[in-house]
């Protein structure tokens, strides 16, 4: 479960079953920063999800809608193929392991191909975030803890509605000419 509240600095409780023990998990925290995880002792069969989330509902928590959540896309150039996968697991990787952590989504998917804009090959990872500028500067931080090369990446994000990309973060080093287009 995934609940936020809308004040300012907005905060997030996730509330999940522990693989491991098999007892509610939470972790809540200021969206965008990481949050503090805990093991409840509760076990799923003694205490529904409901009366779990019931206090955080009370404090003005609301279950985040999914269908609202934002875009965010991490565009590189493309080198070979080999490079390409390896380049999209680990980054997929290290940024949904860093949007988890910050309580604000996870990664929907990528693709390999041409730009509509110029034709030129690139490599789109694209992450569901509850904050798209948020979104946008976690996946960042994520690109620089995974030791990625973060100035090959260009980065944008958009409502779920928008149909116009708003350009965060543009790629500073490379040959990749034209403005950011998927």
């Amino acid at each position: 479960m995934q609940l936020v509240t809308t004040d300012e600095p907005p905060r997030f409780a996730q509330i999940w079953p522990s693989a491991a023990s098999g007892e509610w998990v939470v972790r809540e925290g200021t969206l965008g920063r990481a949050g503090r995880v805990r093991e409840t002792g509760l076990r799923p069969e003694s205490m529904p999800i409901e009366e779990l989330a019931a206090p955080y509902l009370a404090k003005g928590f609301v279950e985040v809608d999914e269908e609202r959540y934002d875009w965010v896309v991490v565009q590189f150039p493309t080198r070979n193929s080999a490079y390409d996968r390896r380049l999209i697991e680990r980054a997929s990787e290290w940024l949904d392991a860093v949007l988890d952590e910050r309580g604000l989504g996870y990664v929907d998917g990528h693709d390999r191909g041409k730009r509509a804009g110029d034709g030129k090959i690139v490599v789109n990872v694209y992450a569901r975030v509850k904050d798209g500028e948020l979104g946008a500067v976690t996946a960042m931080a994520a690109l620089r803890k995974g030791a990625a090369d973060h100035t090959r990446a260009t980065i944008a994000h958009r409502a779920p509605d928008g149909e116009d990309w708003i350009l965060r973060y543009e790629r500073s080093s490379g040959k990749l000419p034209g403005p950011f287009s998927l």
